[in-house]
């Protein structure tokens, strides 16, 4: 089965910018020795972890969207029928070719 997808390239740095970005405050904690650098990869791991699994749930519902063509409209009033000529407008069409019908 075919499903249509997003790029899993782009989905996971995608992730791991918002990751970085969920990550800032404890990275800010451990370069000031406030927090201890196993905790603080923990702490990016779970930030990865969720990041990816959101970026993931975003990108699947985006690419399900994309993949079902849009429903046709009706058609607009002017093109339903194609123009006819009247009946009058037949009989009054000049002759083209030169030749008179008098002769």
């Amino acid at each position: 089965m075919n499903k249509p997808s997003v790029d899993p390239a782009f989905t996971f740095a995608v992730a791991l910018a918002v990751s970085l970005v969920l990550w800032w405050p404890t990275m800010q904690n451990t370069m000031h020795g406030d927090l201890d650098i196993t905790d603080a990869g923990i702490r990016y791991f779970l930030a990865l972890a969720l990041a990816w699994a959101g970026t993931y749930g975003i990108c699947s519902l985006v690419a399900m969207y994309a993949s079902q063509p849009r429903p046709r409209g009706p058609k607009p009033p002017g093109l339903a029928e194609p123009p006819t000529r009247r009946r009058e407008d037949v009989q009054d069409i000049p002759d083209v070719t030169g030749e008179s019908e008098a002769a």
